[in-house]
């Protein structure tokens, strides 16, 4: 079997790319190389090697006076074990691969996921990250975009894929009883109107305060099924605005409890920052997810994802995340009109990743 090396600069690895590292499993001998940033030491992991360096998530210049670090073992990591591919995450894994690559004369094909676009709300630096990934494009061989809107904003001379976040059929062994929240979660359902849940890393605290204020007049249970760097302030914020019995917070949960999730939401939040670029043009696995087990998610206005499905679809609502009026209004007219009790609208057949795996494993070998 080829020898496949993944590169990713967090720990552990995001699920997106822990997901390629299963499926590419099946075809090649997959290593990982990952930078944990966090406080605690990771464990040693078979397969894996992990850099250490306590500078914590976030810290956007602690990372960069040490990205050099990384990529020097990242060099080694390629001395090591002679990769056939090399598997970049994310734009600045990719750089870490090139670097890694012209360094030790390697002869791996370097594959880039674009998971999402470089972003800064700083014009110059966000010049310097599209140059960086410009750079390193060029020293690319195969790119997968994970939404079906970023090759329209790239001018590439390599072949691509779009490889969207679908959601996973085989990955997860069915629970053989309810979660320990369900229960409670299924008593606070019953007793409003209707429930909304955030499901995934608890951040963008600015819309989801949004989120919270909307909710404060409506008959609405707000679950929140995740942790991240935000879980926190978002707690301090809920009991500062007095909505303890309105907001619930579950805590992380497993992917094989998905279904136990939706079955306990009416609304999926996943209406993003949209003056981060990436929001307006990803797609997000909630996407997905809202029309598999259909319940009616709620997007951005200012979306690519919005403009297919406006006027279009019953099942989705559409808000301007900035605006808790927007949000309350669109909620409550939802509510009144029982959209959540009308025959749901796919607006998107029923896509698994399992499914696709060919066509991932098809373009990998045509490199």
């Amino acid at each position: 079997m080829k020898k496949l090396l993944m590169i990713d600069t967090t720990w552990p690895i995001n699920s997106r790319t822990e997901r390629f590292r299963v499926s590419l499993s099946k075809k090649y001998l997959v290593h990982v190389s990952a930078w944990n940033r966090g406080a605690s030491k990771n464990d040693s992991v078979q397969c894996h090697d992990i850099l250490d360096s306590n500078i914590k998530y976030g810290n956007r210049f602690g990372k960069l006076f040490l990205l050099p670090k990384f990529i020097r073992h990242n060099v080694r990591v390629v001395e090591n074990n002679s990769p056939d591919i090399i598997f970049a995450s994310h734009w600045d894994s990719l750089i870490c691969a090139v670097i890694a690559k012209k360094i030790t004369g390697s002869t791996a094909k370097i594959v880039y996921d674009c998971l999402d676009l470089p972003s800064s709300s700083n014009r110059l630096l966000l010049k310097l990250l599209k140059t960086v990934e410009g750079f390193s494009l060029s020293y690319t061989d195969f790119v997968i975009f994970a939404s079906r809107y970023y090759p329209d904003l790239y001018n590439l001379n390599q072949s691509y894929l779009v490889y969207e976040n679908y959601p996973s059929r085989y990955s997860a062994p069915v629970l053989d009883s309810s979660p320990s929240w369900y229960d409670l979660a299924k008593e606070l359902k019953i007793e409003s109107s209707a429930s909304i849940s955030w499901i995934g890393v608890v951040r963008y605290p600015e819309v989801l305060c949004n989120l919270i204020l909307s909710i404060r007049a409506l008959d609405v249970k707000l679950f929140v099924f995740g942790d991240g760097p935000s879980l926190d302030y978002l707690k301090s914020y809920v009991i500062s605005e007095g909505l303890e019995g309105r907001v619930h917070f579950f805590g992380r949960y497993k992917y094989n409890e998905l279904p136990f999730i939706y079955e306990v939401t009416d609304f999926v939040w996943a209406a993003y920052p949209t003056l981060d670029f990436n929001s307006v043009y990803a797609i997000s696995n909630k996407y997905f997810e809202s029309s598999l087990f259909c319940r009616v998610p709620i997007f951005s206005n200012n979306t690519k994802m919005a403009e297919s499905l406006r006027g279009r679809n019953p099942s989705v609502l559409l808000v301007d995340e900035y605006d808790v009026d927007s949000i309350s209004v669109t909620l409550s007219s939802a509510i009144g009109e029982d959209i959540i009790n009308l025959p749901f609208c796919k607006y998107e057949e029923d896509v698994f990743w399992d499914d696709v795996e060919d066509k991932l494993f098809d373009a990998l070998s045509g490199i």
